[in-house]
């Protein structure tokens, strides 16, 4: 008869095998949880020895951020872990942080005091700061001075459509490299935050550069959105309200103009300077500087006759110049007039001046000889062929 003898499994000495730590990913953002999962085989003699398995969180240094229980269990163990990122008082900056966690077993023979430690697994773990996005709803970038623009702008991550909700944002508005305007946002549940921009209060004239900025956060990566905007001046209009355009000789041309411009209404362009200049073939005949009136009128009376035209002029122009203000636009206009009928001054040669000044002077002479004559005849005196003229 066989027998068969059954020898119990005992621990025949120390060992952890079989480790294994996973996590959910190898990538976190810093408001996000890690999902750790662990399992090992862990066996030694209580009476003699002692030993734990740990999981550890460590920085680059070392450093240990976090670290789980001790566990002595002899035997099969499976452990699940949940860690808050946040808890592990990380320092982010624009660039990820890097963690390392690890499964750390500990070994003591109080026989002989021996002790060892080892690093079963380690798993390599980047922390980030989540990226930001920016969308503008309504944002106009080009305006005139004296408009307003309510816009709002929209924060979120663009890979997860994560709002920005109640972050700080700073905005700074320059104009020509120069910051003219700052302050500070709170975007809402929604991640966003409204502005109504004024180009009176809020920028300047010409290039504005708008930003957005995100410094310092401890979720966000340092991000600036910019934006431009550009102010222009006020566009000046012009209307011909009343014209008599008659350019015969000796009539009066009257030009009668109204200058106005839009600031939410319409008004006049009050008690400005306008330049008249005439001219024709480039030549100038004439300036002069008119105001307009509080109601923005202006009239403008020429006599064409009293300008040095030439024979072969058709035409002359007027130009009407507005030179502008700070916020105005400078406007000018140019009138042209076809000339007629006009008596234009004749241009003589010195040739024809000299005949006609030598034929005064013979005929002068001529009557003073012919009287000369009678009186000497008259009076018995030579005849005219004894007569003698010395020049």
């Amino acid at each position: 008869m066989l027998g068969i003898m059954l020898i119990p499994k005992t621990v025949l000495g120390f060992s952890c095998s079989n480790t294994l730590l996973v996590s959910d990913k190898n990538t976190y953002y810093n408001n996000e949880n890690i999902y750790l999962n662990g399992s090992w085989e862990l066996y030694y003699d209580s009476g003699f020895e002692v030993s734990y398995v740990q999981i550890q969180i460590t920085n680059i240094f070392d450093t240990i951020l976090w670290n789980s229980s001790n566990y002595y269990t002899i035997g099969i163990s499976q452990k699940n872990w949940t860690i808050n990122i946040q808890f592990l008082n990380l320092t982010l900056t624009n660039y990820p942080c890097r963690i390392y966690i690890k499964m750390f077993n500990y070994h003591e023979d109080f026989n002989s005091n021996e002790v060892g430690t080892t690093y079963k697994e380690i798993i390599t773990i980047n922390i980030t700061k989540r990226a930001v996005d920016c969308e503008l709803t309504n944002f106009k970038s080009d305006l005139i001075y004296g408009e307003s623009n309510l816009f709002n702008a929209n924060f979120y991550n663009g890979n997860t459509s994560f709002c920005l909700e109640n972050e700080t944002l700073q905005c700074i508005i320059r104009n020509n490299e120069e910051i003219i305007y700052q302050t500070i946002f709170t975007t809402d549940k929604d991640g966003m935050l409204s502005f109504n921009i004024s180009t009176v209060k809020h920028l300047g004239l010409g290039r504005n550069n708008v930003s957005f900025i995100i410094k310092n956060n401890s979720y966000y990566l340092d991000t600036t959105f910019s934006y431009e905007v550009y102010v222009k001046k006020i566009p000046v209009y012009v209307e011909i309200t009343n014209l008599v355009d008659n350019t015969e000789e000796g009539s009066l041309l009257k030009i009668q103009l109204f200058y106005y411009y839009f600031n939410t209404n319409k008004k006049p362009l009050e008690n400005e300077s306008l330049k008249i200049i005439i001219y024709s073939n480039s030549t100038i005949e004439y300036e002069e500087t008119l105001k307009t009136n509080q109601t923005g009128f202006v009239n403008i009376n020429i006599l064409p006759s009293i300008f040095n035209f030439k024979e072969d002029d058709k035409i002359f122009y007027v130009d009407v110049i507005f030179n502008g203000t700070s916020y105005l636009e400078n406007r000018t206009i140019c009138l042209s007039f076809q000339i007629q009928n006009f008596q234009y001054p004749r241009n003589y040669s010195s040739f024809y001046f000299l005949n006609i000044c030598l034929l005064s002077i013979l005929t002068s002479l001529f009557t003073s000889i012919c009287l000369k004559v009678y009186k000497y005849k008259k009076a018995g005196f030579k005849l005219i062929r004894d007569i003698t003229f010395k020049f």
